[in-house]
């Protein structure tokens, strides 16, 4: 039998995608605070979405290029 290398769809989607998928799910944070202020009537969960939204972003960016490094390190071509 011939050798197969293992095959890691995730891995290729978020090497492929991963900077609009942080980008994305972290556009959600804010848009729920938006909402949060409208329909509680608080102004408060404004700058909060705002906040984590930023610090998510950070959060998945980094976690992004984690998988860029090892995808290009360790998986093969």
């Amino acid at each position: 039998m011939d050798y197969q290398p293992p095959h890691y769809p995730v891995v290729n989607f978020l090497v492929k995608h991963g900077k609009m998928f942080a980008l994305s799910i972290s556009a959600l944070v804010p848009l729920l605070g938006i909402y949060l202020s409208l329909r509680m009537g608080d102004w408060i969960y404004l700058p909060i979405g705002v906040v984590a939204g930023g610090i998510l972003l950070v959060i998945l960016k980094s976690y992004m290029e984690l998988v860029h490094i090892i995808a290009d390190m360790l998986l093969p071509k």
